[in-house]
This record gives structure tokens, sequence and C-alpha cells, in this order.
């Protein structure tokens, strides 16, 4: 088995997946004057520890034939904030991709007519998804299955007269079981398990 070339073979799996280009590795690296993309067949031991960190891993991790790229969830906090911030990668939807996945599972379980406004559902996002401030309900996963109902919802601590709210949304139906299953397969295992143990009892959000 040629180890470097594994290693590095699934770390380009691994940024792709969660949408880091190699500027995007190199800006995380810098601090330890390491160029992820001058790296072509070898890697030293040092680089492949700290490249194995943007990950939340270890170099052992990477060193497999039949290698599973990592959700974003579960990788280095920093590297969520990176990706939510800094990310230079253009070709890809990462964050909106992840945020539809798992607001499916959020609102899986609501009945039709259900009304929510975005805060509803944002703080029982995983982190760095949570940090979001609104939600995209014209695409991917969740495109047809909310209606804007033109009215609003203040926070009871919000005097402001000029503030109207937040924009109150309207299930229009139950989520589709193929559109659940779609969402199962992009969200992590760990997290959809302890959210599925918290609300086992309601179905209120």
């Amino acid at each position: 088995m040629d180890i470097p070339f594994i290693f590095l073979k699934n770390i380009e799996t691994a940024r792709d997946h969660i949408g880091l280009s190699a500027t995007d590795m190199d800006n995380l690296l810098k601090q330890y004057d390491i160029k992820y993309s001058s790296l072509k067949k070898k890697v030293s031991l040092e680089a492949a520890y700290y490249i194995s960190k943007i990950f939340n891993r270890v170099i052992e991790d990477f060193i497999d034939d039949n290698f599973d790229p990592f959700e974003l969830n579960t990788v280095n906090i920093k590297t969520q904030q990176y990706i939510q911030h800094n990310s230079t990668n253009e070709k890809t939807n990462v964050i909106s991709s992840f945020i539809n996945a798992y607001v499916i599972i959020i609102i899986k379980n609501l009945p039709k007519g259900t009304l929510f406004v975005n805060s509803d559902i944002i703080p029982k996002l995983p982190p760095v998804l949570n940090l979001e401030t609104s939600i995209d309900w014209t695409s991917g996963l969740l495109k047809g299955l909310v209606k804007n109902t033109n009215t609003f919802r203040k926070s009871a601590n919000d005097k402001d007269p000029r503030n109207r709210g937040e924009a109150i949304y309207e299930l229009k139906m139950e989520v589709p079981e193929h559109t659940i299953r779609k969402a199962i397969k992009k969200v992590d295992t760990v997290w959809l398990k302890d959210f599925e143990n918290k609300n086992t009892l309601t179905n209120k959000l």
C-alpha cells in the first residue's frame, strides 16, 4: 500500500465533500507553514498530522482503501467556521445543501398547516449551521414544502416599532417519505440519533 498516496487521495475526497478548495486548505494550514497545494505524491508525518486536524481526525482515519468522507458538522469547529465565512470554493453550495437536509429532519413529523418562523428551527441545527440567520425555502429538498403567509411574529423583547418581526411560514403538506429518506442520507448519524431521542415525545418545534 502506498500510504502517502492513499492519504492524499482520501484528503482530496474529504475536502471536496465539505466544500474546501486547495486554496482553503493552504489558508487553514498557513499557521503551520504547510502548503497543501504543493503536495503531490508525498507528505511528511508532520504535515499529515496538521492536515488531519483540519477534519478533527487522526492520520490513520485517512489510510483506508474504502474511505468515506466525513460530514461537515463532525470536522474541526475552526474548519466549520472557515467554510461558513471564508471558503473560496465557488463550485459548491455545501452550506445550503447541509441546511436543507437538517431542516427536513427537524420538520419531518410536523402536521400539514403548522405555522413557524425560522428562529423556531435554526437553533436546532448542528454547529456551524445554527449560526445561519435565514433558510432558503425555495431550493433543494425544501422547495414547495412551505408558503410565506405574509404575516410576521415579533419577539416579546423587541420593542422597536419599525421591526415587523420574522416571516411566518406554513407547512403546505406533510414532508414526503422519499424526501425524508434523502435527508437522512445527508445528515450526521450521531446528530440524527440524538435529535430523534430528544423529539420522540412531541411533533412540535
